[in-house]
């Protein structure tokens, strides 16, 4: 087998990795830039990569594999050439589904207001080109192939792609079903760890399954995410238990916090239920995402990931100001909670940022994307409680010295960052 790392050696995200013999080659994602992260691209520029890569190499037998759906990791999917199949598991293809509709609803709604109002042909022509877009990753999604989550007590079964076997097993990151793969071929097997970590709620499987599965393994790929970075890694329980104390000091309290990451929804919800707090939304997309997690994972978590928020409109506000609140929110609703910060004693009010902090320290990402540092300064009162979706150096050792493979390759990190 060879090994070809088109993108991802030197930069966190935007992750292609080929994996061929003679006659077959998989990919292992297809992603887009992170913003901050490689050098911005524009659509044409991404489908003129896609087109370039799948030129070079040509074998009998190809498909490209999905470890989960950030966009750095499967943003690049609609330029995939027709007759190569794509395979993500089929909660990623769930949770996909749920976000290009509400895009496509979202982009038509915009679409016909400026068609009945006097309108910028420019901010017209915007819209519609997010509208087809939503509509064709919409129609490409129902051609691509899944696989189901393995139960912890059987095998997981193995796709073939020519003389290529590839073997998803589940693992947990700060998206819904995620998962790693083992890569055979040739006399040679070779694991493909995704993103990982092992200090969320699903995480106490990674070790275990390593243990049992990840023998004989020639080449070891593994995230590098937090080589460089000095956070701390507490486990999401930690975090819920944060989360439920500032809580109790403040009356509202929003937290911004992704609505694809079901486990970090979880710790939310725990927190504002130990506080006494209702729980409150106010995003289509987080709504049909979490109605999305209880129906899949309510019966077999016990309830942890069950949810039942109430969906924010200004007729609860009257009831909302004698018990409190807790909002999860995203920053697209920014202007909205604006508006509400406004009716709101700020005193009382505080904001839990539930993400990466370089997201409004770090001046090459407010550059990049300065809405995190918008939405966290529109806050008199600010606390951070998070934890990475990503694995420690501790954990990334750790799973070296259970796999003991041959060689290392690390990706998605950063080009100065080391093992």
């Amino acid at each position: 087998m060879n090994i070809k790392i088109h993108r991802g050696l030197d930069q966190i995200g935007g992750c292609i990795t080929e994996i061929s013999t003679e006659t077959s080659r998989v990919f292992i994602d297809f992603g887009q830039n992170l913003p901050g992260n490689g050098e911005p691209t524009t659509p044409e520029e991404d489908e003129a990569l896609v087109t370039r890569i799948f030129a070079q190499n040509k074998k009998q037998h190809e498909a490209v594999f999905y470890t989960h759906g950030h966009e750095d990791h499967v943003g690049l999917f609609e330029y995939i050439p027709e007759d190569v199949p794509q395979y993500m598991s089929e909660g990623t293809k769930g949770l996909l589904e749920i976000k290009y509709d509400v895009l496509y609803e979202g982009a038509d709604l915009k679409v016909n207001e400026l068609l009945e109002n006097e309108c910028d042909s420019q901010e017209y022509s915007d819209a519609l080109n997010r509208l087809i877009s939503a509509d064709n990753k919409c129609k490409l999604l129902n051609k691509i192939e899944v696989w189901q989550r393995t139960s912890p007590r059987k095998d997981p079964e193995s796709i073939c792609i020519g003389d290529i076997k590839v073997t998803p097993f589940f693992n947990c990151h700060s998206i819904y079903d995620s998962h790693m793969f083992l890569i055979e071929a040739d006399g040679k097997r070779i694991w493909h760890m995704g993103d990982y970590r092992e200090h969320g709620y699903m995480g106490k499987g990674l070790i275990p399954t390593l243990k049992k599965y990840a023998t004989d393994i020639d080449v070891l790929i593994t995230e590098g995410t937090m080589l460089k970075r000095e956070d701390k890694c507490i486990h999401e329980h930690i975090a819920s238990y944060k989360m439920q104390n500032v809580m109790k000091a403040f009356k509202y309290v929003f937290v911004l916090a992704t609505a694809t990451d079901m486990e970090r929804l979880a710790s939310i919800k725990q927190a504002s239920t130990d506080a006494a707090k209702p729980l409150c939304i106010w995003s289509l997309f987080m709504k049909k995402t979490m109605a999305y997690f209880t129906e899949r994972e309510s019966k077999q978590s016990k309830g942890l990931f069950s949810f039942e928020p109430l969906f924010y409109n200004d007729r609860l506000l009257k009831k909302l100001k004698q018990t409190g609140m807790t909002m999860v929110v995203g920053t697209s609703q920014m202007e909205r909670v604006k508006g509400l910060l406004d009716k709101l004693p700020q005193e009382e009010t505080l904001l839990i940022y539930s993400s990466w902090d370089g997201y409004y320290k770090d001046p090459e990402q407010v550059k990049a994307d300065p809405k995190y540092k918008e939405f966290r300064d529109m806050f008199p009162n600010v606390v951070d409680i998070h934890t990475s979706g990503h694995a420690d150096r501790h954990t990334i050792e750790k799973v070296i010295k259970i796999v003991q493979p041959k060689e290392v390759i690390c990706i998605h990190k950063e080009a100065d960052a080391e093992l």
